[in-house]
């Protein structure tokens, strides 16, 4: 591991900027490889995931990319916030931050992480459907503290749920300052991630890690 991700492993956790509660249902199973039945609407839309679970070494590699991930921008944003109780400097630095952390990141290390929800904000964030199907199942168990494991063929998947935390609420909640609801509209036309409550299920953070 070089000398950029061993800084990134040693740094501190990322608010992350989609918080993706959905009204969308999901029929689990207990078996690690199955398919998942969602069900959108009315609509029966059938996804195929294998999951495996039971490959310990794998989670727990994607997870310390996860966690080494998440731990790169917090402060500085939380130094933002401070420093701007409107959050609006916040607003504008959360998106151009993350996604260039998270390319500086994929750069320095051959597992890849990304960012995805259910409810996006940020178009580069638009799941596939695995994705999809992944974290309706995180919605439909509420089980966000035990990471999934997803066989895609060539790689795995190392899915970890995110819940809204308290500063979430400023620019995800229910009731956002009209001054961030213009920066909002200006920046991101296509916004889905709001009105949101504390505790709700935010999206995930995805480490691909090649066979």
């Amino acid at each position: 591991m070089n000398k950029i991700v061993s800084t990134l492993l040693f740094s501190t956790p990322l608010i992350f900027t989609a918080c993706n509660p959905t009204t969308n249902q999901v029929v689990p199973s207990s078996n690690n490889n199955h398919t998942q039945e969602v069900i959108n609407q009315g609509s029966t839309i059938s996804s195929t995931v294998t999951y495996a679970n039971d490959k310990k070494a794998i989670k727990n590699r994607g997870m310390l990319h996860i966690k080494s991930f998440m731990e790169t921008l917090q402060p500085t944003l939380m130094g933002m916030i401070q420093s701007d109780p409107t959050y609006k400097t916040a607003l504008g630095a959360c998106s151009t931050l993350g996604q260039s952390m998270a390319d500086d990141y994929n750069r320095a290390s051959d597992v890849k992480i990304r960012r995805t929800a259910l409810r996006y904000r940020n178009p580069k964030n638009k799941p596939d459907a695995t994705d999809k199907t992944v974290m309706e199942r995180f919605l439909a168990t509420k089980e966000f503290n035990e990471p999934l494991v997803v066989d895609m063929g060539d790689s795995y998947r190392v899915y970890k749920a995110l819940e809204v935390k308290q500063p979430c609420l400023a620019c995800h909640g229910e009731n956002i300052s009209q001054d961030l609801q213009k920066m909002l509209i200006r920046k991101y036309p296509t916004d889905m991630a709001t009105n949101f409550k504390l505790g709700d299920f935010r999206g995930a953070v995805v480490a691909e890690i090649k066979k």
